[in-house]
């Protein structure tokens, strides 16, 4: 008997302790980043995931990877695609689970050829109904596959924007989606919705875990990609875009207090166009795209749960400076060893579960 009490009694010690020394270092309104976070955006992009660029996740300082089931929506059939193998998706979740990252899986649909499904849904039915469908169907996917991190759709809200009523369709399919999604997937439930025209701001986000969002903040600058002719929004110059990212996260802070959950999570971060000119690959456009990824990170850290960006290569110090500097508490296993021999996990984010892997008795 004195033996378990002087155990204890060393085990609360050093829980008191651990968690004093959090406190006291980090004000209680200051967040840790938990997913420190990569991903590929774009037509078949889950081809980029591989050994290659999962060691360069690592060595920026990463732990988690966005990976994107990618369909197409064909306007004159009403009807899904599924363009990715999802044998090889399943090959990328344990490869990246195989190097430690966590996996932020998502449906991700574009219109036939790749063009942005923006505004051109104009008969919501048929696409909200598959889109529902499919969501559904993918979480039970990432279920299986032990998948970390699910959002139920990429920019729905976006996709039908030019509806009087979009607003009132999102937010019921959000909802539907949710209460049907939680039936069959038990890791953290999010979304991605756009933050482009302020809609997200009129969504419910109610009984979600996290608040997901693509984040492309944009003002008046707009220019052309010359590889798709595709145009794109952006700002006219990095000072603006660190004035619209601060006034984004203000408004962000507001969902969270409205909807009272506390995790944020930017799940696509990237800047298309400054000055009228359209942010590619040459070594300009990295510079423009260094300097805008800093003002995210500055800005955002100790507000934001988890960061998710694309078109990283030959960022290096920006990341390093951010996601490698940052505190990692450790998370507190206590064994209680009684009839039932139940495992209780204590950490500095999460409530208290019955096992620290997925299973159906998650709480």
């Amino acid at each position: 008997m004195k033996e378990k009490r002087a155990i204890l009694l060393v085990i609360s010690i050093f829980c008191i302790s651990l968690f004093s020394y959090h406190y006291l270092a980090y004000p209680k309104n200051s967040k840790q980043i938990v997913y420190k976070g990569f991903g590929w955006y774009g037509y078949l992009a889950d081809d980029e995931i591989n050994e290659e660029s999962i060691k360069k996740i690592k060595e920026l300082g990463g732990n988690a990877v966005n990976i994107n089931v990618y369909y197409e929506y064909s306007l004159e059939n009403e009807s899904f695609i599924l363009l990715s193998n999802l044998t090889k998706i399943k090959e990328k979740i344990e490869l990246a689970h195989k190097n430690e990252l966590k996996v932020f899986l998502s449906p991700f649909a574009n219109l036939v050829r790749g063009h942005y499904t923006g505004g051109m849904i104009t008969k919501p039915e048929n696409f909200l109904n598959g889109a529902k469908n499919i969501s559904i169907e993918l979480a039970k996917f990432a279920q299986e596959n032990n998948v970390e991190i699910y959002a139920v759709w990429n920019e729905l809200g976006l996709a039908i924007h030019k509806l009087p009523n979009s607003i009132n369709l999102t937010n019921k399919w959000l909802q539907d989606v949710r209460k049907e999604v939680k039936k069959v997937y038990r890791g953290i439930l999010t979304t991605k919705e756009g933050v482009q025209f302020g809609l997200y701001e009129s969504y419910n986000f109610s009984g979600y875990d996290c608040i997901g969002l693509t984040f492309y903040p944009f003002t008046t600058s707009f220019a052309k990609d010359p590889y798709t002719n595709f145009t794109y929004a952006g700002v006219e110059n990095l000072e603006e875009y660190e004035k619209v990212v601060k006034e984004e996260l203000k408004r962000i802070e507001k969902l969270e207090n409205e909807f009272n959950i506390n995790c944020v999570i930017l799940g696509e971060i990237g800047i298309d166009v400054v000055g009228g000119k359209f942010v590619g690959n040459d070594e300009e456009s990295k510079k423009i795209r260094n300097g805008a990824y800093e003002i995210v990170l500055r800005n955002g850290v100790g507000r934001i749960d988890g960061f998710f960006f694309g078109k990283f290569e030959g960022l290096n110090k920006v990341f390093v400076k951010y996601f490698s500097s940052s505190l990692k508490l450790p998370s507190l296993l206590i064994i209680f060893r009684t009839k039932e021999s139940v495992i209780y996990s204590v950490s500095p984010k999460l409530p208290f579960t019955t096992k620290s892997t997925y299973g159906d008795d998650i709480k």
